[in-house]
């Protein structure tokens, strides 16, 4: 079900139920796949748990998961009370980098969540997008769409698209691989060749503990990735990284796979925060301390077309706070003989 299709809740205010009314196009769809078209940011399995446990309504009635659904009928999904959700979201803290009538670029922090999903119902960057732009009035009302997406842990550029007329133009150029993602990694190790390609199709790790994870297999789908060594320490890296398709954790799972996963990686490499001891061995207890304690990923430039000008579009995020204040520290521990750069 394309997207600009779909009805979009206000997300600016807490939800404690999502509706819609099955049209004529959809009659016939299962219910819990029609659930997981409406609502795509859950698995079709998550719905049809929610459809199991009664807490999907059809007309005002419990139903199967298989239940065929109407033209006309009328869906409720029930949602738990959530006593942290305020009464109406903050934008405040939205950093804008691009903005113009169809298209907006937001710098997201790391530790943000793109969407609502599992326990995080607020909060998110579309809640803000959503105290920012939706209104009572269906005049001045925009609902504001994700292009894209990054981990809660990646900081940097996300494009978003405020006019549903040019939604699937953008959609287009990102499946047609016609926007360029630049990304900024430190990671273990240091690389033998200042650049590289790799090509590891991706697919669901069958031996994690949750289905999160992602791992290079034979039979997943292609991924590619491009690298380039900008800075190299003794222990560490600073890799620029093009993102030539768009796996799930797709940069992570590359580098984890090439031997140098991304530091502080929780999931993929050392969950450990970076303590100075890390980078110099020497440094003694009392003179110890914390380097970086998140995610070293940064979604620095995003390069596409302007779907309705076609003019160049290049939006770009300096590196946040935290990452520049470890490098600093890496180049501090240059005078050890440990950290010095090699490129």
């Amino acid at each position: 079900m394309p997207r600009v299709q779909r009805h979009y809740l206000d997300l600016s205010r807490p939800i404690r139920e999502f509706t819609f009314t099955v049209e004529a196009k959809e009659e016939g769809a299962r219910l819990d796949a029609l659930l997981r078209a409406h609502y795509p940011w859950h698995s079709r399995t998550f719905y049809r748990r929610k459809v199991e446990r009664g807490e999907v309504l059809v007309n005002g009635k419990t139903a199967k998961p298989s239940f065929k659904t109407r033209s006309g009928d009328d869906i409720v999904i029930k949602l738990p009370e959530d006593p942290t959700a305020p009464e109406r979201e903050c934008d405040k803290d939205l950093v804008v980098l691009h903005e113009d009538e169809d298209l907006l670029a937001v710098d997201k922090p790391s530790g943000m969540a793109v969407h609502p999903v599992g326990r995080t119902r607020h909060g998110t960057l579309i809640n803000k997008l959503h105290a920012r732009y939706r209104s009572d009035d269906p005049k001045s009302d925009v609902v504001p769409r994700l292009a894209h997406r990054l981990d809660r842990d990646t900081s940097g550029v996300v494009l978003v698209v405020k006019n549903r007329k040019v939604d699937a133009q953008v959609m287009d150029l990102f499946m047609a691989r016609d926007v360029r993602k630049t990304y900024y990694a430190l990671v273990e190790g240091v690389p033998a060749e200042t650049s590289g390609f790799i090509e590891a199709p991706m697919g669901r790790d069958l031996d994690a503990d949750t289905s999160l994870h992602q791992t290079v297999r034979a039979d997943g789908q292609p991924a590619r990735t491009r690298w380039e060594l900008v800075h190299a320490y003794e222990r560490h890296a600073l890799l620029r990284l093009d993102l030539l398709t768009g796996r799930t954790h797709q940069l992570r799972v590359h580098l984890a796979y090439i031997g140098h996963p991304i530091t502080c990686d929780h999931l993929y490499g050392d969950p450990r925060p970076l303590l100075r001891s890390h980078i110099d061995p020497r440094i003694q207890p009392a003179d110890d301390g914390v380097v970086l304690a998140r995610l070293a990923l940064h979604a620095q430039r995003l390069e596409m077309a302007h779907p309705v000008t076609g003019a160049s579009l290049a939006v770009e995020s300096p590196l946040p706070p935290e990452l520049r204040a470890a490098l600093a520290v890496l180049d501090e521990l240059r005078t050890t003989g440990l950290g010095r750069v090699r490129a």
